[in-house]
């Protein structure tokens, strides 16, 4: 059993491109900062989000972050990660700070499944699973979001970076065989 933090607070920040969200992660990581959830979503996931879930989310790549701590701790964490964040072009963070809010916003996480049936209906999904060195994430990551749209597939891409490891969801129509053949030769 472990008690309640004092203090919980979560966030959603964009970023202009992926390599700036998971170099964001990177240097929070390599800096030590103590994170409860640090979480990578793709634009193409935005978008699953934004069809399945009603959000408004910017369709840009975006990290969920959640912060535990004490209230100064929290405060002096989300500063932190804040200026990283700035410093890589990232915009201010969507706070989530009351209970419900929170729920609400790892809800639409929890359902990234669902929300990425909603990008192609009615196709299977072949999934991978990726884990590097937190050194090397921004590059693996934007290699594999290269790989997916130079395949003409549709991949939405997430994970829970702050541990190396990342996800991709490839759709694939069961009636287009090539299509199978395809993410296959990703995956």
């Amino acid at each position: 059993l472990q008690g309640q933090p004092e203090a919980v607070a979560a966030a959603t920040c964009a970023f202009p491109d992926i390599r700036s969200a998971v170099e964001a992660v990177q240097m929070t990581i390599q800096m030590g900062l103590p994170m409860a959830r640090i979480e990578f979503i793709d634009e193409v996931c935005v978008t699953g989000f934004n069809a399945h879930a009603g959000a408004s989310m910017p369709v840009k790549p975006h990290l969920f972050l959640e912060f535990h701590g004490t209230e100064a701790g929290v405060a002096e964490q989300a500063e932190r990660v804040g200026e990283i964040v700035a410093e890589l072009g990232g915009g201010a963070f969507e706070w989530a700070t009351r209970a419900e809010d929170r729920k609400a916003l790892w809800h639409m996480r929890h359902n990234a499944f669902y929300a990425q049936k909603a990008l192609k209906p009615g196709c299977w999904a072949l999934t991978t699973d990726i884990c590097v060195p937190i050194s090397c994430l921004a590059e693996a990551v934007e290699d594999t979001r290269a790989d997916i749209d130079d395949s003409g597939l549709i991949g939405p891409m997430l994970g829970h970076v702050g541990d190396g490891s990342y996800r991709a969801a490839i759709r694939v129509d069961p009636d287009r065989p090539g299509e199978l053949a395809r993410a296959k030769d990703l995956a």
